[in-house]
């Protein structure tokens, strides 16, 4: 059995295959759209973001029996969320969730243990989350870092 086309639907033909292919790049071309309105798939205004908050008269540190207390204020500019927070050390590290509530400001303090040690010296670094995300790094000269932090505490100011 042989079938063939008339000369009008030879002519369709294309015109039909043209139609198919102009709904599959506009189905595509919408559903990428859709996709690609966020790189994270969400509000960036919904994750929480901090920064440096001045404290005018605040300790940035207190010194204990065995180490230091280092003291961050900080304010979430961002959304309300969970944050975790991971201070670490040559000695080990410290890991705590957190959460946060939008448009608030913080204190944020962790204990090394360290020992006076004329030639030594070690960094403390906090990392905050989100896109401005604030680092507090403090290098302490003449101490050498004895033990993993501990006592990670983030309360509302």
């Amino acid at each position: 059995m042989k079938f063939s086309l008339t000369d009008k639907e030879n002519k369709m033909k294309p015109m039909r295959i043209f139609l198919v292919m102009v709904l599959a790049i506009t189905i595509l071309g919408a559903s990428t759209c859709a996709k690609n309105n966020d790189d994270d798939g969400g509000d960036d205004a919904d994750l929480p973001n901090f920064i440096q908050e001045s404290c005018s008269g605040c300790s940035q540190e207190t010194v204990l029996s065995n180490g230091f207390r280092f003291i961050s204020y900080v304010k979430n500019i961002g959304g309300s969320g969970k944050i975790g927070m991971t201070i670490s050390s040559s000695k080990g590290s410290a890991t705590k969730e957190f959460a946060v509530t939008a448009n608030t400001s913080y204190v944020f303090s962790a204990d090394v243990p360290a020992q006076a040690k004329g030639s030594a010296s070690f960094t403390y670094m906090a990392k905050f989350p989100g896109k401005a995300g604030f680092t507090d790094a403090r290098t302490k000269n003449g101490f050498d870092c004895t033990g993993a932090p501990a006592n990670m505490v983030l309360n509302k100011r």
